[in-house]
């Protein structure tokens, strides 16, 4: 059963208490030791990327439920279908359009608490905050994909990736704090795969 309500609350309200812990971290050690504010890359000190953090935590304390008919899925399903059709129409982005439109099936194909509900994809599917900056930013994309050992080198060395990757630091762990949020309402996130098993026998 999707609890709407109690998934985007503890969404933002994860992110609320590591926001306030990080900020004061910040605070303190620039004080204590002369460092610039922005020296943490774990939250940002921008109104508007501040915003966007805690909207991030939101939706994705929201996004596992897209694997049952829920409020949640009606949500994603129609801003995936804006999105797509703005990557179609306005930006002629049709590779970009086709990968989303694919993956916006997955969750579909799926049970309920599968793939979605797995610590692993909380760790994995945040990392698109890393992955698209990378992907708009680096500029040798042109090498191909023919030469991916000498792309991949390439991108290693590439001197704004640090940059890059700090940049998107912040939104990364926003995702995976809303997401992890929704794994331990659910009973999930410390509890073993083998143990929720044998739950869900136990019930049945």
């Amino acid at each position: 059963m999707s609890m709407f309500r109690e998934h985007w609350l503890g969404g933002l309200t994860a992110y609320s208490a590591f926001f306030v812990v990080s900020l004061i971290t910040t605070i303190s050690v620039s004080i204590i030791y002369g460092l610039p504010f922005d020296w943490n890359p774990t939250i940002s000190l921008d109104p508007l990327g501040i915003l966007g953090c805690f909207v991030i935590a939101l939706l994705f304390g929201l996004w596992p439920d897209v694997d049952i008919k829920s409020r949640s899925q009606q949500f994603f399903y129609t801003v995936l279908f804006v999105l797509n059709a703005s990557l179609i129409l306005l930006l002629q982005r049709y590779l970009e359009a086709a990968l989303l439109g694919l993956f916006a099936m997955l969750p579909i194909l799926s049970r309920h608490r599968g793939w979605t509900h797995s610590k692993f994809t909380m760790i994995l599917l945040p990392s698109l905050f890393l992955v698209i900056p990378i992907y708009v930013e680096y500029p040798n994309w042109a090498t191909g994909w023919k030469k991916l050992p000498d792309l991949f080198d390439s991108l290693v060395k590439w001197e704004g990736l640090p940059d890059t990757l700090r940049g998107g630091l912040t939104f990364y762990l926003a995702g995976l704090i809303g997401y992890a949020s929704h794994l331990h309402l659910d009973g999930i996130l410390f509890r073993s795969r083998k143990a929720q098993q044998r739950k869900a026998r136990t019930n049945q």
